[in-house]
């Protein structure tokens, strides 16, 4: 875990326990505002996760999702039988058994976690299943920001890493000195 991590997840822990309560309250009351609040616990439940479930490289690569996703940013995607250029993100979820799920415009995209290692560069990833037979790319709008890449330091040594981009690498040793 980071730095802040178990403090996040305490955090998150405790919104969802009042969320929890709070849904059960309201189990039999049908209204959009009782909808909401379910649907705010799923959420927590879905951001725990994220700390939970997942390895540090799809850990990384969710952050930097979630801020294009909250600053206007994009992502295209490429894959076997889809092509999506650059459109908005709607929402990034953990769910069960690390399972990734990412809502464009147009596509939702699901992978878990376990299957897949993880080739890093400035501006997109790449997604490799263990066989290597499949490939998901994913482009961004925005690069890796220098503080991400520093906070995620530690990703180097994941084994679900197969390729960082020398200039990714040039600044977690930068961070290093």
């Amino acid at each position: 875990m980071l730095h802040d991590d178990q403090t996040l997840l305490n955090s998150f822990e405790r919104l969802f326990c009042v969320l929890e309560e709070e849904s059960r309250n309201l189990k039999n009351i049908k209204s959009i505002h009782a909808e909401r609040i379910r649907l705010w616990e799923k959420e927590i439940r879905a951001y725990a996760r994220i700390f939970e479930d997942i390895s540090l490289p799809a850990r990384f690569i969710l952050e930097h999702i979630l801020e294009l996703k909250h600053k206007g940013g994009q992502m295209a995607v490429e894959a076997e039988n889809i092509s999506q250029s650059f459109s908005n993100i709607n929402d990034v979820q953990v769910e069960e058994f690390g399972v990734i799920t990412i809502h464009t415009s147009n596509i939702r995209l699901s992978w878990r976690d376990n299957f897949y290692n993880y080739l890093l560069y400035p501006d997109k990833v790449e997604l490799r299943t263990l066989d290597e037979k499949t490939a998901i790319k994913l482009f961004f709008s925005h690069v890796f920001g220098e503080q991400d890449v520093h906070r995620f330091s530690a990703v180097t040594s994941s084994e679900q890493l197969l390729y960082i981009h020398p200039v990714l690498q040039k600044l977690i040793d930068k961070n290093q000195e």
